[in-house]
């Protein structure tokens, strides 16, 4: 699994490899290699400057190491800077294919998971990515780069001291690489949990009118520090795993330095090695600790950053749901109608649709009513193909929607239903939504013909308000008058209507329903609704009761049956305003 995750991420960096990434291990090699030089420099200087009294070579000695540094910073510096750019080059590219991703996600895949958990995979874990698999990597190469380079001039120095120090080194292996277990464990577990944090706040925020009025705020704080505390043991499990092998590392190089200080210093003692050499051995094993360190944190710092890794790419696993024809239709417009033919459906085990035989004909207004949970909502979905049916068909024009390109199916319907989702927009953004080439005057004329153009004009900024996140500057029915609106500049020949004014009072029904009968001129629409003005009039009334089509007819002939819909219009429609077709 490690090795796929490493493998993709690697696609990613080759497309930066040239030439930034290339020239920041350019510039990590040189700033490792220079490291080796300083205990070199040392050595030279102690054994060899200073006995020989040489002036002229002990005045040197200050500008080689000063260039020796200057090239170390240098080094560092762009080495730093292009590692970087590379890592948040990464990291946009991931952003990018995560939100091309979302956009294109299974509705049922939407449906199960909070928004913010989406969100939070976007922002927070794509830089987890970038910290742990870029900056990770970038420093383990830089340390393991340094640490070998120093290895090498131990060796170099005296290969029997440089035993001494290391061999000890190795019982190291087995605790670092049990840890980074650890750490992408806790790690996963703790970014679930901080995201599930941001959906409790969010829930929290939007829903603040809610939780007032029910006096829910210390619930609602419950809730958030339950998940609060979640993060935080999460965070504490995984700093004790990051942290669980420092002090192992620093009791080895404790009894590593101790060893060579000690047989190092007899030997200086008896004669037998000079005090540069030594020094210059205590200067490459003092160096060594670091990097060595360095390398054991950037392992935990690249285990979150695979840990994190491993959910975005389940997100961008996630196959698309409908999933688009191998070789897809192009519709450019209708002239027949949609049919369900034999259509069941069931979300998991819980059969929503089942059977179900309905036309819609092309010029026709056909109206869904039944109790709720009958299933009518599901219909719409199915006809828009946010689902497939189980089993059956459905048909636009004969075609099975199944061998329609999704862009052209849905290019032909537009929907309004009682949950009018408006973006943190202008007024005029959200009526043009679908449409970047309206003009202004086709946006006041689609305002105009939804009612809304008045109201409109009477907001602080006209058409250039904001209107606030899902248009909460706006009531109900200005709302629905907007959504109406978009869907009229869309000017798509199929409309369904989803309990398009059931959340209105009766002013505002009124104004919204004559925008409706202006959107629904000329155009073949599917209308649910509960309210006896919105389907009294329709050429043909079905009645959808579990998933199944029981009646059907027009509203006289309905009544007079006797059934199903003559008992709905006595309870549930008894308070209507329209009693008969008009």
């Amino acid at each position: 699994m490690k090795s796929t995750i490493y493998r993709r991420l690697a696609r990613y960096g080759r497309r930066h490899l040239w030439p930034a990434f290339s020239f920041a291990l350019f510039f990590n090699f040189l700033y490792g290699a220079s490291t080796g030089f300083v205990p070199l420099v040392i050595r030279y200087l102690f054994d060899d400057i200073l006995p020989s009294s040489d002036r002229s070579r002990l005045y040197l000695a200050p500008i080689v190491i000063l260039s020796v540094i200057l090239l170390r910073a240098v080094s560092q510096y762009l080495g730093a800077f292009l590692t970087e750019s590379v890592g948040q080059s990464i990291t946009a590219d991931l952003r990018h294919d995560l939100a091309e991703r979302i956009l294109d996600l299974p509705q049922a895949y939407v449906d199960r998971n909070p928004s913010t958990v989406l969100v939070s995979r976007v922002l927070t874990d794509v830089n987890l990515v970038k910290t742990g698999i870029v900056d990770g990597f970038s420093s383990l190469f830089k340390d393991s780069l340094t640490l070998v380079v120093l290895v090498g001039v131990a060796f170099y120095q005296d290969w029997l001291l440089s035993i001494i120090a290391f061999i000890l080194f190795p019982l190291a292996i087995y605790p670092v690489l049990n840890s980074s277990k650890k750490v992408r464990r806790h790690s996963s577990k703790g970014q679930l949990s901080l995201a599930r944090l941001a959906s409790f706040l969010q829930e929290s925020v939007v829903g603040l009118r809610v939780v007032k009025i029910f006096g829910m705020q210390s619930y609602e704080l419950a809730r958030f520090e339950e998940e609060n505390q979640s993060v935080l043991r999460a965070a504490l499990k995984t700093t004790r795993a990051k942290l669980a092998n420092q002090p192992l590392i620093e009791v080895l190089g404790a009894i590593g330095f101790s060893a060579v200080l000690v047989y190092g210093g007899e030997n200086v003692i008896a004669g037998t090695r000079t005090t540069g050499n030594f020094f210059a051995f205590l200067t490459s094993l003092y160096l060594c600790y670091a990097p060595f360190k360095g390398i054991a944190r950037s392992n935990s710092t690249l285990q979150q950053g695979v840990s994190a890794a491993q959910d975005l790419f389940g997100i961008l696993d996630t196959q698309a749901d409908p999933p688009e024809p191998a070789s897809p239709r192009e519709l450019t417009s209708i002239s027949r109608g949609i049919k369900a033919s034999q259509v069941c459906f069931a979300y998991e085990e819980e059969r929503v649709i089942d059977n179900l035989d309905l036309d819609l004909p092309m010029g026709c207004t056909i109206a869904l009513v039944g109790a709720s949970g009958g299933g009518k909502s599901t219909i719409i979905d199915l006809f828009c193909r946010f689902y497939d049916p189980t089993s059956g068909v459905i048909t636009i024009d004969g075609v099975d929607l199944r061998d329609v390109s999704l862009g052209s199916l849905r290019a032909l319907i537009s929907v309004v239903d009682q949950n009018t989702f408006l973006f943190n927009d202008t007024v005029s953004g959200n009526i043009a939504y679908g449409l970047a080439t309206a003009s202004a005057e086709q946006i006041e004329q689609a305002a105009r013909a939804a009612n809304a153009h008045d109201f409109i004009s009477q907001l602080p900024d006209g058409y250039a308000t904001v209107i606030g996140e899902n248009g909460t500057m706006l009531s109900g029915g200005q709302r629905q008058r907007i959504a109406i609106a978009r869907a009229l500049i869309k000017n798509a020949p199929l409309l369904f209507l989803d309990e398009a004014t059931s959340a209105l009072d009766s002013a505002s029904e009124q104004v919204v329903q004559e925008a409706l009968d202006r959107l629904m001129a000329n155009r073949t629409t599917l209308v649910v609704a509960h309210r006896l003005s919105t389907v009294v009039n329709a050429d043909r009334i079905c009645v959808i009761d579990a998933g199944r089509l029981v009646e059907s007819g027009t509203h006289a002939e309905l009544l007079a049956r006797g059934g199903r819909y003559a008992h709905l219009f006595s309870t549930q429609f008894a308070s209507a305003d329209a009693g008969s077709p008009g």
